[in-house]
């Protein structure tokens, strides 16, 4: 994304948030702009410079100045994402132009198991376009729908994916935007419309391990990049502790699904939950356990939640990273 549009994205975020809690925030405006899109979780997080001073031009304009969007739609959090599905589904399934291009449309994820958490999950959508013609029209015509529909208050719930018919047996090449884990929960996924592609897949331990290898390596890239950027801003503590924990978390999800492989998905692994659930994956005398105190931390600062005394939060995420670095082999790729 170019450096003018994403300025556009989060001028638009921090113009939300100022409407609707008085005045933007770094945290607050995170949390509503990065969507579960790697490269633009990557270039998000590494412009703090620049959503700092569009924040600062929000929060200095005049009330009657600020305008919502057009399309703004006001609901409650929980029923956001039942809405979004129907939007979505409707604007793209009702569209002449993809009539013979789509193939699959589901969710997956959190979500489409109803483990999601109101306000932190969002929703994973995916579509599987026809082999049989350039798919470059169709996704242009997908993402003018979404940029259509998909306002402020609904973009930190939307994730999307695109694949085609023949892309399902090459996975590999996608890298962390779409692993074999994420195939492992479309496989057991929410079909709204024509096939379910990963129904009849085989999925092996090795699979799931190599995957958690490619998300936790971007997790740990991306914690690389903040603190860069942390460096040459002077990023406040509890704003750092905010992106920290976030891929943190990231790390921690990953973790869980190479310690429990296919049954990643029989064990309901999700990643809003997973400072719980790697308790119940890794159990009470893992050699891991001592983490669980930073894990809990780390999301209450995704949340936005400050917390006493959390100096040592830095170095302990560092232990964390290097013992998950050791654990799963990723030394050695």
């Amino acid at each position: 994304m170019e450096e003018s549009e994403l300025r556009e994205l989060i001028r638009e975020y921090a113009m939300q948030v100022r409407l609707d809690q008085g005045e933007a925030s770094l945290t607050s405006v995170l949390k509503h702009v990065i969507a579960e899109n790697p490269g633009v979780k990557t270039q998000v997080r590494s412009s703090v410079a620049l959503i700092k001073e569009v924040i600062g031009e929000v929060n200095s304009m005049e009330e009657n100045d600020l305008s919502e969007s057009s399309s703004g739609i006001s609901v409650d959090e929980a029923s956001e994402y039942e809405m979004l599905v129907k939007l979505v589904s409707q604007k793209l399934l009702d569209s002449p132009e993809l009539k013979k291009d789509i193939k699959s449309l589901m969710i997956y994820g959190s979500y489409a198991k109803r483990l999601h958490v109101v306000g932190e999950s969002d929703i994973n959508f995916l579509i599987v376009l026809t082999a049989e013609k350039d798919s470059e029209k169709a996704i242009e015509t997908i993402s003018n729908i979404a940029e259509e529909i998909i306002t402020p208050e609904l973009a930190h719930i939307f994730d999307l994916m695109i694949l085609k018919e023949d892309d399902i047996s090459e996975l590999e090449k996608f890298g962390p935007d779409f692993t074999h884990i994420h195939a492992l929960y479309a496989n057991v996924g929410e079909l709204i419309y024509g096939e379910n592609y990963f129904r009849d897949l085989e999925f092996t331990d090795d699979q799931v391990r190599d995957a958690a290898k490619l998300l936790i390596a971007e997790a740990i890239s991306q914690i690389d990049e903040i603190i860069k950027t942390a460096k040459e801003e002077d990023l406040p503590e509890d704003e750092l502790d905010y992106l920290i924990g976030a891929s943190v978390i990231d790390i921690a999800f990953g973790l869980s699904c190479h310690k429990a492989g296919i049954k990643s998905v029989s064990m309901d692994l999700v990643k809003p939950d997973i400072h719980e659930e790697i308790i119940e994956v890794w159990g009470p005398e893992s050699e891991f356990s001592i983490y669980y105190p930073l894990l809990e931390k780390a999301h209450a600062f995704k949340l936005g939640i400050k917390l006493p005394e959390s100096d040592d939060f830095m170095a302990t995420c560092i232990e964390f990273i290097k013992k998950v670095i050791e654990y799963t082999g990723l030394h050695e790729a």
